[in-house]
């Protein structure tokens, strides 16, 4: 795809410079990706891909500076050749750069201890800066020898037009399509009981901030209901996966939706500008919620996921049609947490 970097005015002798609205479009991505910070921030360094964000933010502040340059300095540097630079290198970088973070993601969340991000060590973290370095490192050398950054005249409806070429994330553009078809299906095989489960959630989500927890939050009480009343709730329990597709779509269907929307109008967003961070974080919520659906039996619901924005412990509780209470003369089934990974959970 083509940047338009100058186009003619009203008058041909004086051509628009549009250094200014990339400026514009560049302070709303950051302003974007820093309200999307802002719900990630309790875990977002306990993660490769929350580091990998933060190191997509610093990015784009580099950018909006570098632009900022171009602009202020437009009288003495050629801004053409300038921006054409910044946003071709920009581009090729943003569209290397999600492959491989998705697949060091998922290598991580395979590799996490217990899902739990206080079980995450210095080391680890050392380890994720130094991938996160080899990445940007591999990204931008390989930008620099094979990205095009010089400008291009073409002419549209008679009129001269400076342009330069930039590319497209196709791998966030893949991603998206097929989790939003794969999450459209699902729910649309359990459409007449997702109103139901919905409803169950919020009342799960509403005892959650009353149930019984010991000092440390080390332990969490279940109300195991009557056998008659637990046969009816296991019967319209949906499956573990079922389960945590709807807690992943709740959140992430507006983001979803957007993408279908804009794939269907036809509308392709340079990498440069997209809001790769509110990718990001989807993308972190599919690999939670793969690797906790993978992982659950050893796992269980008494983790502090490095995930902010779904709710996992609660439709883990759906599922399994249990119920956090704090009401001592119910009959109650008491889960312990040991730091052995081969048993983390034993009845008492």
């Amino acid at each position: 795809m083509m940047a338009v970097i100058r186009s003619p005015g009203v008058n041909e002798s004086f051509p628009h410079d549009e250094t200014l609205q990339y400026l514009l479009i560049l302070c709303s991505k950051v302003a974007l990706n820093t309200f999307v910070l802002s719900f990630w921030r309790h875990s977002i360094l306990k993660s490769l891909l929350g580091l990998c964000s933060v190191s997509m933010y610093v990015a784009d502040v580099l950018l909006v500076t570098a632009v900022t340059g171009a602009w202020l300095f437009k009288e003495t540097l050629p801004t053409s050749t300038s921006m054409c630079f910044i946003l071709a290198h920009g581009s090729a970088v943003y569209a290397l750069l999600p492959l491989p973070i998705l697949i060091c993601g998922a290598l991580d969340y395979a590799s996490y201890p217990h899902l739990d991000v206080r079980s995450s060590s210095w080391r680890r973290t050392v380890c994720y800066c130094t991938v996160v370095v080899l990445l940007w490192a591999s990204a931008c050398c390989y930008t620099y020898n094979y990205t095009d950054t010089q400008p291009m005249e073409i002419y549209k409806d008679t009129a001269r037009v400076l342009v330069c070429r930039v590319h497209g994330s196709t791998v966030v553009f893949q991603f998206s399509m097929q989790i939003s078809i794969a999450v459209g299906l699902i729910l649309l095989f359990y459409f007449k009981t997702t109103t139901g489960w919905i409803r169950r959630a919020n009342k799960l989500a509403e005892l959650r901030d009353t149930a019984f927890a010991s000092e440390k939050g080390q332990m969490l009480a279940y109300n195991q209901e009557g056998e008659a009343g637990s046969s009816g709730i296991q019967e319209s329990s949906p499956p573990l996966f079922v389960s945590l597709t709807l807690g992943f779509a709740l959140n992430w269907i507006p983001y979803l939706l957007m993408c279908v929307v804009c794939a269907f109008l036809g509308f392709v967003v340079p990498a440069y500008a997209s809001v790769n961070l509110l990718w990001m974080a989807c993308a972190n919520s599919v690999l939670v919620g793969i690797a906790f659906w993978f992982r659950s039996a050893r796992t269980g619901p008494l983790r502090k996921f490095p995930d902010d924005t779904c709710l996992w412990n609660i439709y883990w509780q759906l599922s399994k049609g249990t119920t956090p209470t704090v009401d001592a003369k119910l009959t109650m089934r008491t889960y312990k947490m040991f730091p052995k990974p081969a048993v983390p959970f034993q009845e008492v």
